[in-house]
């Protein structure tokens, strides 16, 4: 599959991390893991609460953003180096008067 063809494959995410806290009080810290989502908005750090249950659904979202974002730039980069080789080629058939 090429990069067009994934990267405009339909696919639901969320812009944020998933991330596990294991916090509780001094006295008794938490034994198993509490998930939030961690997104910023408008510059701050929002972390929100995922309950269990939608733990995994969560985590697909997220990982199909990471996905996305990482074949952005993958394009960008490609497209770059495609601008900096049409320049190098224009220049090199520029007709020089003098």
């Amino acid at each position: 599959m090429g990069l067009e063809n994934s990267i405009f494959r339909p696919r639901r995410m969320i812009d944020a991390c998933l991330i596990e806290r294991y916090l509780g009080t001094r006295e008794k810290k938490r034994t198993t893991p509490a998930f939030y989502l961690s997104q910023k908005i408008e510059g701050k750090t929002n972390l929100e609460y995922i309950k269990k249950t939608k733990v995994a659904k969560v985590k697909k979202k997220t990982e199909a953003w990471r996905e996305y974002s990482l074949l952005m730039q993958r394009i960008v980069s490609l497209n770059r180096r495609i601008e900096r080789l049409l320049r190098e080629l224009g220049k090199s058939q520029v007709e020089v008067r003098g």
